[in-house]
């Protein structure tokens, strides 16, 4: 059985330069046995509804604008799997899970492919790619998590978003904003004590919005949380980046730990 994780992206120069969060992401991957194939989901791809990525896609999008030249030029090699997607539907919708594939979506947006480039400098399995369906309550979202355990002997999900996101107010300043390390103390604390009501509740926070201006970053959480067999999640990185953007990330059913 693989785990199933967490991880903050940030900005996707992040694999251009060196920081605390690439060495530890880097020296994290190594501990990781390769999965049969991955199933990921990424705060860039959002649908109305439950979507799949089309089994044909096989390159990366450069969705983002304004960073260095040489982020433009970076090439990873990644693809789909039919056989592997039809087997996802089928399974899901026998779950009462609706979803169909995207035939529009043939690449992968950047929350995907440079998470998997800090793990993986060649990659040579198939990657899945699911939605964020934007219809979906919290609940209906760890649900989907847990529907997706039914993988987890072959696949390794993993959820790529942010514990903090509001990039309007992000600064060069070192001087960590105290409403974010707020927030970010307590979802680590909540994740932690696999406290489900607490992180369902979570925008109720005083210090939700102001890290979320817009939720789509903080909702791969809930089904990471969702996909865990033992709920209480461990972080492997913990750094504050831009006085506000938090690059915690935390790995559910770690080998060795069920």
């Amino acid at each position: 059985m693989y785990p199933t994780l967490f991880i903050s992206h940030r900005a996707p120069n992040i694999i251009l330069s060196d920081s605390k969060s690439k060495r530890n992401f880097e020296k994290f991957a190594l501990s990781l046995e390769l999965p049969k194939y991955i199933i990921i989901v990424s705060a860039h791809y959002v649908t109305k509804d439950l979507k799949i990525i089309s089994p044909e896609a096989n390159k990366i999008m450069y969705d983002f604008y304004g960073f260095e030249d040489e982020l433009y030029k970076v090439t990873y090699e990644i693809n789909s799997d039919k056989s592997l997607t039809n087997n996802l539907i089928e399974k899901l919708k026998n779950e009462n899970i609706n979803i169909s594939v995207d035939e529009n979506r043939k690449s992968y947006d950047h929350g995907v492919w440079n998470v998997l480039a800090l793990f993986y400098k060649k990659l040579d399995i198939p990657v899945l790619q699911l939605s964020i369906p934007y219809s979906y309550s919290e609940a209906e979202l760890i649900n989907l998590g847990e529907k997706l355990k039914a993988f987890k002997n072959d696949a390794m999900i993993i959820c790529s978003g942010g514990i903090t996101h509001n990039l309007g107010d992000m600064s060069f300043s070192s001087i960590v904003k105290p409403y974010a390390k707020e927030f970010n103390d307590k979802i680590k604390n909540i994740i932690e004590n696999g406290n489900e009501e607490e992180l369902i509740n979570i925008n109720s926070d005083v210090n939700f919005y102001k890290n979320h201006p817009s939720k789509e970053h903080f909702l791969p959480l809930y089904i990471a949380f969702g996909n865990a067999i033992e709920k209480r999640g461990k972080s492997f990185n913990s750094e504050i980046q831009y006085s506000n953007i938090s690059m915690e990330s935390f790995v559910f059913d770690e080998k060795d730990k069920l």
